[in-house]
This record gives C-alpha cells, sequence and structure tokens, in this order.
C-alpha cells in the first residue's frame, strides 16, 4: 500500500442520545479535534406505557457515528458525561467498538486520513 499510517487501535464511537443532542455533541467532539462524525436518526423501540412507567417519554433519537482512537475515548466518556449528563439513566448511552479490519485500501487510507488529520 501507499505507506499509510493508521493508528494501532481505532474505534468507532456511538452515542445515542434524545433528538436534537446530536449537534450539541458533534461540536463538542469538534472540540476534541474528532472531525469524522455523521448523526442518523433512530426511533426508540419502547412501548409508550413501559416510557410512561420509567418517566421516558421522548423516543426520537439522534445516533451520533464517529471514528476516534482509541486514547482519545475516556476524554470523550468524561466529556459526555458531564456536559450531557449521561451518567443519569434516561439521557443516552455511549460506547465504542474496534475497528479491527478493514476491506479495502480505498477504506484504509480514509479511516487514516480521518484519524491523521486529528492527530495534527
Amino acid at each position: 500500500m501507499n505507506n499509510i499510517s493508521l493508528p494501532k487501535n481505532i474505534k468507532l464511537f456511538i452515542t445515542i442520545v434524545n433528538r436534537g443532542n446530536g449537534e450539541k455533541i458533534t461540536e463538542m467532539l469538534r472540540e476534541n479535534e474528532i472531525m469524522f462524525n455523521i448523526i442518523a436518526l433512530g426511533k426508540g423501540t419502547a412501548k409508550s406505557e413501559i416510557l410512561n412507567y420509567l418517566g421516558l417519554g421522548q423516543t426520537d433519537k439522534d445516533i451520533i457515528l464517529s471514528v476516534v482512537s482509541e486514547e482519545k475515548v475516556p476524554i470523550i466518556i468524561n466529556n459526555l458525561r458531564e456536559q450531557f449528563n449521561l451518567k443519569e439513566p434516561g439521557n443516552g448511552i455511549a460506547f465504542s467498538i474496534p475497528i479491527s479490519s478493514v476491506d479495502s485500501a480505498v477504506a484504509l487510507e480514509l479511516i487514516s486520513s480521518i484519524i491523521n488529520n486529528d492527530k495534527e
């Protein structure tokens, strides 16, 4: 390949929050030099009587997908807990999964450029 320098440990960072908070979270991510963020619209699946019982009325969600280097994950989770109160139930969830293999050279180059731009 073209001497692509890909960090050894990259993660897909997923955040699911109530609709409308996605843009605020992507702003926070950009402040932490996480530039590749996609917001998808989602809908919760719990029935309304269960939501009412739990005190969670809103089922429309923003799902934010970000590509981050492993060392930034604890920083981002900390910021989400503090700034968006994710430590409290019902405010959202955030987690990461490793990206352990890439199928094509084009995808590898794209991920590499995203992560390497984060470090510059």
